[in-house]
């Protein structure tokens, strides 16, 4: 297996790939990435397709795992399971590389979303090389101040919803009259809710509930 000349790495990659019709579009970024681990992401109708990978690329002697993507929510299951890969895998390889050169559609728009949203390079396959997609250098985590984080883990400590502002500023730290500015769009910058990270309702006495969305779990969970 070669090496691409553009990572001369020590511990080498940990590649994430879809899986689909398309297996050669997996094998051939094994082929051109110095992958010491690689893992396959699938839908339970491509696990044939998986199995298929897992054989070929244990015969080179590359470390495989095969996860299973829930079917009914294919976006945020692939967010979550990406989140958890950075969380406990990405300190032991010298990069992470997603593949998204074979699956499905949804597969495909899942995995480079959950690239864009933890910075992670991305690549596709056309003909018989690999190409990189433009995917930011940094995490869509790094765009939210540390101010912002307090809330989101405050929220999420007590359970991912807030009867009003006024809990929110006690348990966050964060002061009632700076939590409309985090909370919300101004002109100095995106707020959480419009970020999607926090979904905001007015309840009784016009009251302000503020939940944690899903999203907003997932960015905690690939900062941890």
């Amino acid at each position: 297996m070669s090496g691409h000349p553009s990572h001369p790495m020590a511990k080498g990659i940990l590649m994430i790939a879809t899986v689909g019709e398309d297996v050669d579009a997996v094998l051939i970024g094994i082929r051109d990435y110095p992958v010491q681990k690689l893992i396959l992401m699938h839908t339970p109708a491509f696990a044939p397709q998986a199995q298929e990978i897992k054989d070929k690329v244990g015969a080179i002697f590359v470390d495989t795992e095969v996860r299973v993507v829930d079917e009914s929510q294919v976006l945020m299951d692939t967010l979550r399971q990406v989140a958890d890969i950075q969380a406990q895998e990405a300190m032991h390889f010298d990069d992470v590389v997603v593949n998204v050169s074979s699956g499905d559609k949804m597969q495909t728009c899942s995995a480079l979303s959950a690239a864009f949203v933890h910075g992670v390079p991305a690549i596709g396959v056309m003909g018989d090389a690999p190409f990189a997609l433009p995917v930011l250098k940094f995490s869509y985590a790094e765009l939210i101040s540390d101010a912002k984080y307090r809330i989101l883990e405050s929220l999420q400590s007590i359970g991912g919803h807030a009867d009003s502002l006024n809990d929110l500023s006690e348990k966050s730290g964060v002061e009632k009259s700076l939590l409309s500015y985090h909370l919300r769009t101004t002109r100095e910058g995106k707020g959480l809710e419009d970020m999607g990270l926090i979904d905001i309702e007015r309840g009784t006495f016009g009251r302000l509930g503020i939940t944690l969305t899903e999203m907003g779990r997932l960015i905690l969970m690939g900062r941890a």
